[in-house]
């Protein structure tokens, strides 16, 4: 007798972790940037992919507040791609920052405070949902955290760090190449996570 066949998470997780790399590899050289574009691009959509993934983690918390108890394993698990998301799109930061600015990390840098202040928070949110350890609770505080860092993002100032460095680009490929690479990174911290949930559920 034969189990259900199981989704294929993992492949789906790896397929467009490749293109997210073969997607950045493919982007032309910037007028102003040249080939740093890339690491802006990989730095840039992996930030901005933590902030969906945040917030399909609170979509996931608020169905489970709802009463889909099935659903709290996924928001856990997403909620912390999420955060592990947004910490690599720091690290990866500091390598266009080096090479365009001359450090590592600007702390003058106000997105740069606020990246940090997100790290710091994140962590204080995972002990303390860790020494609680109450489902709802849990859900709480992803939704919190989700919501406070959009908020964050929305609304923190800039100084070195370009507004909108895709939109204000005069080249009508980079933004079509910046959407795959950011989709690409959505879906494979998606579908990872299912294969986490999946793992878990078959264990």
């Amino acid at each position: 007798m034969h189990g259900r066949r199981s989704f294929p998470y993992l492949p789906l997780a790896l397929g467009f972790g490749f293109l997210w790399l073969v997607f950045i590899f493919l982007t032309p050289p910037e007028r102003t940037l040249g080939t740093l574009i890339r690491w802006v691009f990989a730095h840039g959509s992996l930030t901005q992919a933590a902030v969906y993934v945040f917030l399909a983690a609170a979509l996931l918390a608020a169905g489970f507040l709802l009463g889909n108890v099935k659903l709290y394993p996924w928001m856990v698990t997403v909620g912390l791609i999420a955060f592990l998301l947004w910490a690599l799109g720091f690290v990866l930061s500091m390598i266009p920052a080096r090479l365009a600015w001359g450090v590592f990390v600007d702390f003058h840098e106000p997105r740069t405070q606020m990246t940090l202040r997100v790290l710091a928070v994140g962590v204080i949110f995972l002990v303390i949902i860790w020494w609680v350890n109450q489902p709802r609770f849990t859900a709480v505080a992803i939704i919190v955290f989700a919501f406070l860092l959009l908020f964050l993002v929305r609304s923190t100032s800039l100084i070195r760090h370009p507004a909108n460095p895709i939109g204000e680009s005069t080249s009508p490929i980079l933004p079509v190449i910046y959407s795959g690479i950011l989709f690409s990174a959505v879906l494979a911290s998606l579908f990872l996570a299912g294969w986490i949930v999946q793992r878990k559920s078959h264990g």
